[in-house]
């Protein structure tokens, strides 16, 4: 069984970009470099539409911030998000995503990110 910890752990790996492009070259550098297989490659795809494709739609970058905290290497994921200043937090970018989406008419979509929101949040819909 997938764990939420492997699905964060997908969304911050730091795969070489060339490896970005397809989703066969993302699924192959999985299996052959990181020996991921079986229903964790569902999942990997299922991350790869995300972190990929479907925020730069609607003009979020992930960016991945690399320092030290009290000596230790630590890193996190914020969000650019066009037209709005600095970095956000997932549950924020979330909230923008579904925002742009529907004023973007991309109904799906955001009743996709809404989804998202919900499973690693809670809350209301």
């Amino acid at each position: 069984m997938v764990t939420p910890d492997f699905e964060e752990w997908l969304r911050r790996a730091d795969i070489p970009v060339e490896e970005t492009v397809t989703l066969d070259r993302y699924i192959n550098y999985l299996k052959e470099e990181l020996g991921i297989h079986g229903g964790s490659l569902r999942v990997a795809e299922d991350i790869f539409h995300e972190r990929y494709e479907l925020w730069e739609e609607l003009g979020i970058r992930p960016v991945v911030r690399h320092y030290t905290v009290e000596g230790e290497p630590f890193e996190e994921t914020r969000y650019a998000i066009a037209g709005n200043p600095g970095l956000w937090g997932r549950e924020a970018m979330l909230l923008f995503a579904e925002a742009i989406a529907e004023d973007l008419g991309l109904y799906e979509m955001a009743e996709r990110i809404r989804a998202i929101r919900r499973e690693e949040y809670g809350g209301s819909p």
